[in-house]
C-alpha cells in the first residue's frame, strides 16, 4: 500500500467518525420540529371543527374560510417536515394527521353546502319576485330555472356533516324552497298543459290533445290553484277550439260497444256512428260526462275486426273468439254464456241420396236469437218457427246466441223439420243448449246450485246465472267452516244451497250454506263383475235390473246408448226394472237418475252409470277319453271342456270359467241301460277344475268298494262300453248359471 492510499483510508476514517458523532443530535432536533408542526395542524383541526359545528360557532349561513386556511395550511407544513422522516415515524406522524384531515374534509362539505344554499336562495327569491308581477310565463321561466338548481344543489345539501348542522344549513333554503315549489306547480302545470293543448291542436294531433286537456282538468277540478280563474278561462277556451274527435272504442258484450270522444258534448245523434261488415247501431246513450257514448248494436260475430266511423274519425275492435260450431247429430249438452255464438248445421237428402230442396222449419225456442240463416245476417228472436230452403248441399245452418245477454236461456232444442207442404216428414233435434248469463258484483244468499263445471272453476245457480272461482284470493266456507279451494270444489254439488259476495275481478267470498246430501245411484251387488270377466253373465230373454237410488227421483235407461224407458225412484230408494235382453251377444245398459219431471237425457253424461250383459248359455263343448289302467271306469280321469260363448257371426264372447260344488255329480248309462251317479268326494271320486273346463276321477261302483249310486241295472250291473253323459250338477260359472248338458255326449276309451 502507498503513502496516498493511506492517506485517503485515515482520511475516511476520520470522516466516518465524525458522521457518526453528529448525526443523533441532528435527529432529534428535527423530530422535535415535526412533532410541533403535527401539534399545530391538530390546533388548527379541532379549531376548524367547532367552526363548522353548530355545537360550536356554525350559524349555517357564515363560511369559515379563515379557519378552512389555517387548518389546510399547518397539516401541508406538516406533510412536508415528514418528508425526511424515517418510515416507521411517517405511519406514526400520518396517524396524529388522520383527524384534521378529516375535519379539512367535512370542512369543504359543509362550504360547499353554504355555497349552494346561497345559490338556491338566489333562485327562489327571483321566483318570488316572478309571483309578485302576476305574469305567469315569467312566472314558468322563474319556476323551471328555480326547481332545476334545486334539484342540482340538494345534493350538496346533504353531504354535511353531522345530522344537526345539516338540518341547520337544509332549514335555511330548502325548507322555503320546497313551499314555495308546492304552492306554484298545480298553478305552472296547468299553464303548460294549456299551451301544450293548444300546440297539438294547431298540429292535428287530437289524441294528445285531448290528454293534455283531461290532465289540465284533473288538476283544476281537484285543486284551489292561485290564478285558477285565468287558467280555467283558458283552459275552456282551448277545450272549445278543440273538434269532437273519436278517441276510443272498446267492446263491452256481443251487443254492446262504449266510445270515448275527446271532449263533452251535449247531444249526439245515432246517425253519426256507422260500421262496416254488417254491424248497426241501434240505439245510443250520452252520459253524463258528456264524453262517453254506449251504443247498442246488432250482434257481433266473434273473431271479426269491426271498424266504426264518427264524424271522420275511425276506430276499431274485434270480437274475441270465434263461432262454435255444433253438429246436429253430437248430443252433448252445450253450457256455454249467453255471450257466445254457436252454429248448428242440419243436412237433409232425398230418398235417392240427392240434396234436398224441400221447405224446412226451423223452431227457435224462447230465449235464443238466430243471427244468421245460411250465411245472411238475421236477427229473429224466439219463440219464432222460420222456413228456410237448404243450400244446394242440403245444409240448413243457423248461428245463434241468447236473446238477452244478461238473462240465461236453460234446457233449450232446436229443432229442424222437413216439410212436405205442411205436413213434417223428417225432424232432427239440436243437444240440450244452456247459455248461462255471467254474474255481476253483488251479495247472493240461498241460491240453489243448478250445475258444477270443476274442470273450468265455475258453477251456475238456478237463475242461470254463472260465477267464477278463482284458486287464489276467494274466500271458501263449506257450513261455516273455512276450506281450502279443492276442498270447496270438491263438496260443491247440484241442489247445495250457497251464499255469497262475488267480484268478478276481486276477491269473492263463497259459502255452501246447506249440502244436499244426494244418494249415488247403485245397481244391486249380483250384477257386480266377477274377477276374469268383462261383463254380467246371464241366460235368458229378460234382465230384472234393480237397486237403489235418490228417492223420488226419475231414472232413465238406455241400451246401447238408445233410449229405452224410466221409472220413478220410490220414496225409500229402491228402483227396479225389467227389459228385453239380446240373446247369444253384449248389451250395454246405461242409467241416469235425475230430479223428476225434466225431460228425458239426450245423452249420457258422465256420471251415468253401466251396466255390461253378456247374454248366453254355459254349456259343456267336450268330452275327453279317459285315461287309466283297467277296463272300468275305476280310477280313470276323463276332462270336461267349457263351450267358449259366441254370437252368431261365431266372435267368440266370453269363455266361462268351470266352479266345482262339493257335493257335484255326474250320471251316466251306458247301452245296456245300467244307470249310475258318482259325487264329488264320495269314495274315489274326485271333481277337479281346470282352465276353461274341469276333470273327474271316477271311483269304483262296487258298493262294497266305493259309493257310487247304481240308480238303474241293466243287463250285466256294470258300466261296459261307451257312457253317455246324463246329467252334470254342481258345476256352474261365476254368475251361478248351471252347466247345460247337451245329448250326445260320451265317455269312451276307459
Amino acid at each position: 500500500m502507498n503513502k496516498k492510499t493511506k492517506k485517503i483510508i485515515v482520511s475516511s476514517a476520520v470522516a466516518t467518525s465524525a458522521f457518526v458523532t453528529v448525526a443523533p443530535s441532528q435527529q432529534a432536533d428535527a423530530a422535535t420540529n415535526i412533532e410541533s408542526l403535527i401539534s399545530d395542524a391538530q390546533k388548527a383541526g379541532t379549531v376548524l371543527k367547532w367552526a363548522i359545528s353548530i355545537e360550536g360557532t356554525a350559524d349555517g349561513v357564515t363560511q369559515p374560510w379563515t379557519q378552512f386556511n389555517a387548518a389546510k395550511t399547518a397539516i401541508a407544513k406538516a406533510e412536508t417536515a415528514m418528508n425526511g422522516a424515517s418510515y416507521s415515524d411517517k405511519l406514526k406522524y400520518e396517524a396524529l394527521l388522520i383527524e384534521p384531515k378529516t375535519q379539512l374534509q367535512r370542512a369543504q362539505g359543509y362550504l360547499d353546502a353554504i355555497t349552494a344554499s346561497t345559490k338556491i336562495e338566489a333562485k327562489t327569491k327571483a321566483l318570488s319576485e316572478a309571483v309578485i308581477t302576476n305574469n305567469l310565463e315569467q312566472v314558468e321561466v322563474a319556476y323551471h330555472a328555480m326547481t332545476a338548481e334545486f334539484r342540482k344543489q340538494t345534493i350538496l345539501l346533504d353531504r354535511v356533516y353531522g345530522q344537526s348542522t345539516r338540518d341547520k344549513i337544509r332549514n335555511v333554503v330548502k325548507g322555503p324552497a320546497e313551499q314555495l315549489i308546492n304552492y306554484l306547480k298545480n298553478d305552472v302545470t296547468v299553464h303548460m298543459l294549456t299551451k301544450a293543448a293548444t300546440t297539438n291542436i294547431n298540429y292535428g294531433k287530437y289524441l294528445e290533445a285531448t290528454k293534455n286537456i283531461n290532465e289540465a282538468q284533473s288538476i283544476v277540478n281537484s285543486n284551489v290553484l292561485i290564478w285558477g280563474n285565468f287558467l280555467k278561462k283558458n283552459l275552456d277556451a282551448v277545450t272549445a277550439s278543440q273538434p269532437v274527435q273519436l278517441v276510443s272504442i272498446s267492446r263491452v258484450d256481443s251487443t254492446t260497444v262504449m266510445v270515448k270522444l275527446s271532449r263533452a258534448v251535449s247531444s249526439i245523434q245515432l246517425s253519426e256512428f256507422t260500421f262496416d261488415n254488417s254491424l248497426s247501431a241501434t240505439r245510443a246513450v250520452l252520459s253524463n260526462d258528456g264524453a262517453t257514448v254506449t251504443l247498442t248494436t246488432s250482434v257481433q260475430t266473434p273473431g271479426i275486426k269491426y271498424t266504426m266511423k264518427f264524424k271522420g274519425n275511425s276506430a276499431s275492435f274485434t270480437v274475441p273468439g270465434s263461432i262454435v260450431p255444433i253438429q246436429i247429430d253430437n248430443q252433448t249438452i252445450q253450457h256455454r254464456e249467453t255471450t257466445e255464438v254457436l252454429s248448428l248445421v242440419a243436412n237433409f237428402s232425398e230418398s235417392y241420396s240427392q240434396p234436398s230442396k224441400a221447405t224446412v222449419r226451423v223452431d227457435i225456442p224462447a230465449g235464443i236469437k238466430v243471427v244468421s240463416i245460411n250465411g245472411i245476417e238475421n236477427n229473429i228472436a224466439g219463440a219464432r218457427s222460420i222456413n228456410v230452403t237448404p243450400e244446394k248441399n242440403g245444409n240448413v245452418t243457423i248461428t245463434f246466441t241468447a236473446k238477452d245477454v244478461n238473462v240465461a236461456a236453460i234446457d233449450n232444442v232446436i229443432t229442424f223439420n222437413k216439410m212436405e207442404g205442411i205436413t213434417v216428414v223428417e225432424t232432427k233435434s239440436s243437444a240440450k243448449l244452456n247459455f248461462y248469463a255471467p254474474a255481476k258484483s253483488g251479495t247472493f244468499s240461498n241460491k240453489k246450485i243448478y250445475y258444477v263445471d270443476i274442470n273450468n272453476n265455475y258453477f251456475v245457480t238456478s237463475d242461470g246465472m254463472k260465477y267464477k272461482m278463482k284458486p287464489s284470493g276467494d274466500v271458501y266456507r263449506n257450513e261455516g267452516i273455512a276450506v281450502a279451494f279443492d276442498s270447496f270444489k270438491s263438496a260443491l254439488d247440484m241442489e247445495d244451497t250457497i251464499t255469497g259476495t262475488y267480484q268478478p275481478t276481486a276477491n269473492s267470498m263463497f259459502e255452501i250454506t246447506s249440502n244436499f246430501y244426494f244418494i249415488d245411484l247403485l245397481l244391486d251387488s249380483k250384477f257386480s263383475y266377477r274377477s276374469g270377466t268383462a261383463g254380467y253373465r246371464m241366460d235368458g230373454s229378460r234382465i230384472d235390473l234393480n237397486g237403489t237410488g235418490q228417492p223420488n227421483y226419475e231414472l232413465f235407461f238406455f241400451k246401447n246408448s238408445t233410449y229405452i224407458g224410466k221409472t220413478r225412484i220410490s220414496a225409500n230408494g229402491a228402483w227396479s226394472y225389467s227389459t228385453n235382453v239380446d240373446q247369444n251377444t253384449i248389451s250395454d245398459y246405461s242409467f241416469v237418475q235425475q230430479v223428476a219431471g225434466k225431460a228425458a237425457p239426450t245423452s249420457l253424461g258422465w256420471d251415468a252409470k253401466t251396466l255390461r250383459v253378456v247374454e248366453g248359455p254355459f254349456e259343456l263343448a267336450s268330452v275327453t277319453e279317459g285315461t287309466g289302467i283297467g277296463e272300468d271306469l275305476l280310477d280313470k280321469e276323463v276332462t270336461f271342456t267349457v263351450a267358449p260363448l259366441k254370437n252368431k257371426n261365431g266372435l267368440v264372447l266370453a269363455q266361462d270359467q268351470a266352479i266345482v260344488a262339493s257335493n257335484a255329480t255326474i250320471i251316466v248309462q251306458d247301452l245296456d241301460g245300467t244307470k249310475v251317479k258318482f259325487s264329488n268326494n264320495q269314495s274315489d271320486t274326485k271333481f277337479s277344475p281346470l282352465n276353461n273346463g274341469f276333470k273327474i276321477k271316477f271311483g269304483s261302483i262296487d258298493t262294497s268298494k266305493g259309493t257310487a249310486v247304481i240308480m238303474t241295472n241293466g243287463k250285466d250291473g256294470a258300466l261296459t262300453g261307451p257312457l253317455n253323459v246324463i246329467s252334470i250338477d254342481g258345476v256352474t260359472n261365476a254368475y251361478g248359471l248351471n252347466l247345460k248338458v247337451n245329448t250326445g255326449f260320451q265317455i269312451k276309451g276307459y
